[in-house]
């Protein structure tokens, strides 16, 4: 290679893999069956409860409420595109605001979430589900992971990793047809 002796290589791809290695694989939820595109991720009226934090309203809701277009978020605090994700969802979160948005973490700790998601600006619900029922129930087995759901309830859309606004809104808008 030129300029950069096979050490230096070696240990920069290392340090990158060990980066991103909290936001793959999830313990637990390699058999996880999931929807695949096109099928009913059989979340039916699944309810968490958001925190009351920034644009989340602390109540009780549907993760997928019947006839309505749907966009879950899973993520964590820890997950380094998570963070860079925010500002995308935002900006759908602005572009749509009839669309039931929901993040999802199974992360434990309220005051670690809470502080995330005013850090990030979180202007849409916000949910804890450290039982990871959502986890298998919508096949979720990385972090960041988005789901679009069309309003039966079909999933339309699934991304592993960031994803622009364009993207998510251009998928928003086509499960509304």
């Amino acid at each position: 290679m030129r300029g950069y002796d096979r050490r230096t290589f070696l240990a920069a791809t290392g340090a990158a893999v060990t980066a991103l290695s909290g936001c793959t694989q999830l313990p637990g939820t390699r058999d996880a069956p999931g929807a695949s595109e096109g099928e009913s991720s059989g979340g039916g009226q699944q309810t968490l409860d958001t925190l009351d934090v920034g644009g989340s309203p602390g109540e009780s809701m549907a993760v997928v409420p019947d006839g309505t277009v749907t966009l879950l978020d899973f993520f964590a605090t820890y997950c380094a595109p998570c963070k860079p994700q925010m500002a995308e969802l935002r900006e759908v979160r602005s572009a749509f605001p009839d669309v039931h948005m929901l993040s999802i973490t199974w992360e434990r700790d309220e005051p670690t979430v809470r502080s995330f998601w005013n850090e990030y600006d979180g202007t849409w619900p916000v949910a804890m589900d450290p039982e990871v029922e959502t986890g298998p129930t919508y096949g979720v087995e990385a972090l960041p992971t988005m789901i679009v759901l069309d309003a039966d309830g079909t999933e339309t859309w699934r991304d592993k990793g960031l994803a622009e606004a364009a993207t998510i809104e251009a998928e928003l808008e086509a499960a509304r047809q």
